[in-house]
């Protein structure tokens, strides 16, 4: 049986010691896949606002490096969020690293835009067609989104057209917002048949209050039921995916969806 670890983490520390402990770990239970939530390798967005560039720079380099050492080193496949630091910008993008340091990239294509949380306006992300960042997992097929944009239709219909098996969605969801991103994310599963594995952070950023995150990390299956789901603490959450082709037989949503074209 397949099987993924979700790691329910605050932003880390330079030292790769937890993060080694929590790959150790997951090893141990099984796990040839881990995932990460948004903001847990580099500082939150509101601290990223006033940390000098180099700064930024030091901590995703030396994370990405780990990364890659720990990876070869557990012989697993991570999926982190990540700031890359360019010459006169930041982009924010999800990582795949392999087992055998391979590194392939997601850019988030649908950024926050709003006052408070402006990501659109820092990071030098640019999309325009959307694409879908999708992989094979142990006979899985599996896509990744950002937290952010499972709000957006055309994702999903991305992600039925491939008969995609299991959402990754790392997230950094906060403001007591935890029964409408379960609701979402159950309507969400259910309506498109595919089973989603929601990783989200914990902790708050320096000298900010306000921003509380919550944790939740949880696993829907393709039926839109809530199979499993941690609390407000550092844990870890395994899951063990299957395939999503007995709800897409019974309630056929796809195939009625292209036979009923607007």
């Amino acid at each position: 049986m397949s099987k993924i670890a979700a790691l329910q983490l605050a932003t880390l520390p330079l030292s790769e010691m937890r993060l080694d402990y929590y790959l150790k770990a997951s090893k141990q239970s099984g796990a040839n896949l881990v995932v990460l939530g948004e903001y847990v390798l580099n500082s939150f967005f509101t601290e990223l606002l006033t940390m000098p560039k180099n700064m930024i720079k030091e901590q995703s380099e030396a994370k990405k490096e780990s990364l890659v050492r720990l990876a070869k080193k557990y012989e697993l496949s991570i999926i982190a969020p990540f700031i890359e630091v360019q010459s006169k910008a930041y982009k924010k993008v999800c990582l795949k690293v392999t087992s055998n340091g391979e590194i392939s990239s997601y850019e988030q294509q649908i950024l926050m835009p709003y006052t408070h949380w402006n990501e659109e306006k820092f990071f030098s992300n640019k999309s325009t067609n959307l694409k879908l960042f999708h992989f094979d997992y142990e006979g899985i097929k599996c896509a990744l989104l950002f937290g952010f944009e499972a709000h957006f239709d055309a994702f999903w219909a991305l992600i039925r057209s491939k008969k995609i098996d299991l959402v990754i969605l790392p997230s950094a969801c906060t403001f007591k917002s935890q029964q409408r991103w379960l609701e979402l994310l159950k309507t969400r599963a259910f309506l498109n048949s595919v089973a989603i594995l929601r990783v989200n952070r914990i902790g708050q950023p320096k000298h900010d209050d306000d921003w509380l995150f919550y944790g939740d990390s949880l696993y829907i299956n393709a039926f839109g039921e809530l199979e499993d789901r941690l609390k407000s603490d550092e844990e870890m959450l395994i899951i063990e995916p299957v395939k999503a082709d007995e709800a897409r037989k019974i309630w056929g949503f796809d195939r009625l969806a292209k036979k009923h074209k607007a």
